[in-house]
């Protein structure tokens, strides 16, 4: 029989908030399973938001080559089999339990069946901690089970005021410095009752994150001030009259262009009006005296904007439990792409063909690997949110990015062992590094960076519901 696998994904988590001298949260239960396993504390995302990182991560392809546009919304692309797909192809019983946006996005047409979704205001320690544990104790799940859970405390606990009342850890500083580490503290609490009705001697656990987030070096100042900011993008109301006609559902067919044209319109203006209550806040920030990093870190709280920096692409990676034999932290730099392909082997399965990423194994087993550039891309869940539109690609030495259609527009050259916040661009002072990394870039993509496949099998409607979804959680405005 082959073993269980669970996989646990933290929406949102740092690499360096899940262990390591930064850390300050107190997680018992994620310790163990990193002191029982392998982990790598440098793996990299292929994108800085859930539905591309998923889409990406799921089928083991480079974002680009994950996702498709459909109707101005990046979705997971229907021709490039995903590894669901093949666990099932290969004896597995799949679950889910997940977001209802993450469902929205690519997670449809990843799990078809046995899903369960839950709004963004329910977190482990409100209610879906108990949901889980008790369909583990009811002992249903047909073996051998893939088990996919999808935590979204820390982004929204964060973002919105959700219902704290059911945890300790939240109120109590001991549990960490910042907001997001004490609700790391609180999930846990939840993740180690999880971990109590799962026989680890049959079952691999996997502990990752889609994308990191810059709210994880949020001071308490910086917490404040990104509410403020947020009450500034959300106090208004536009013209009730075009926003009505916008938000019609159903109309005669005869009029459908007028009201693709409001809501359009609508959108619009809506981005406009916020881009100019926003733009003086960052007009201040770019006039204060502070370090690049925490200068960085502000302008996202005032305005979230995609680029490809750490902090959004740095994620925690674990294998625990079965299948893993001894014990090793590994610092060498990984790819997000490679969590599947190591899964497969690691259960002795065959992995897919025709992917990118590659197996891990190796490193399981105590031997060394050569490292491989990661691909990192800017790409957002829609074309409406701000992005910086970069591409790049990372090594355990250099950082290299720059506009994702102009290569010698908006350059960027990094030393990350002497610089690791990526506050001083090395692009005048090291040329031939810049060459040598632009190379590579071009040579890993083999196709032109600003081409992606298009599709209009979103119709308007859904694509107007997806806009809605995605504004309510902030990723656009």
């Amino acid at each position: 029989m082959k073993p269980n696998i669970l996989f646990l994904l933290i929406d949102g988590l740092r690499a360096d908030k899940c262990h390591g001298n930064k850390k300050t949260s107190v997680t018992p239960h994620i310790d163990s399973l990193i002191e029982n396993g392998v982990y790598f504390n440098q793996t990299i995302c292929a994108a800085p938001v859930t539905w591309t990182s998923l889409s990406s991560l799921f089928t083991g392809l480079y974002a680009s080559e994950a996702v498709i546009l459909n109707n101005e919304i990046f979705t997971i692309n229907p021709k490039c089999k995903n590894y669901v797909e093949h666990l099932k192809e290969n004896g597995y019983t799949t679950y889910a339990f997940l977001p209802e946006s993450a469902y929205m996005g690519p997670g449809h047409r990843i799990f078809k069946e046995n899903v369960y979704k839950y709004p963004y205001t329910d977190t482990l320690f409100n209610g879906n901690g108990k949901l889980i544990t008790e369909k583990l104790k009811e002992n249903s799940l047909k073996e051998p089970w893939f088990y996919y859970m999808h935590f979204y405390d820390l982004y929204e606990t964060t973002n919105f005021e959700i219902d704290t009342t059911g945890s300790k850890e939240l109120s109590d500083k001991k549990y960490g410095n910042s907001k997001y580490e004490r609700v790391l503290s609180a999930m846990d609490v939840w993740i180690g009752k999880i971990l109590e009705n799962i026989d680890l001697n049959n079952t691999l656990v996997v502990l990752t994150a889609d994308h990191a987030t810059q709210r994880g070096d949020y001071d308490s100042n910086l917490e404040e001030y990104a509410s403020y900011c947020q009450n500034i993008r959300t106090s208004w109301e536009p013209n009730p009259i075009s926003k009505s006609i916008a938000s019609v559902k159903k109309i005669p067919k005869i009029i459908q262009p007028m009201k693709r044209f409001m809501s359009k319109s609508y959108s619009k203006r809506r981005r406009k009006i916020i881009k100019d209550r926003i733009q003086p806040e960052i007009e201040k920030i770019e006039n204060e005296d502070l370090s690049p990093y925490y200068k960085r870190l502000k302008k996202s709280a005032a305005q979230i904007i995609f680029e490809t920096f750490d902090d959004r692409f740095h994620i925690p990676l674990c294998f625990s439990g079965y299948g893993i034999t001894s014990k090793h932290l590994i610092s060498d730099q990984v790819r997000s792409i490679d969590i599947f392909p190591t899964i497969m082997d690691i259960v002795n399965s065959p992995n897919m063909r025709n992917i990118r990423g590659r197996s891990l194994l190796p490193y399981l087993l105590g031997e060394k690997m050569d490292e491989v550039p990661a691909l990192m891309e800017s790409i957002p869940s829609t074309t409406l949110a701000y992005t910086m539109n970069y591409v790049g690609i990372r090594t355990s030495e250099y950082k290299y990015f720059r506009d994702r259609n102009e290569t010698t527009k908006n350059i960027h050259l990094y030393d990350l062992v002497n610089d690791p916040l990526e506050e001083r661009n090395l692009v005048d002072e090291l040329p031939d590094v810049v060459q040598k990394m632009e190379n590579e870039l071009t040579e890993m993509q083999g196709q032109k960076f600003s081409d992606y496949e298009k599709s209009n099998e979103l119709s308007d409607d859904e694509a107007q519901r997806v806009e809605k979804e995605l504004r309510k959680l902030g990723y656009i405005n």
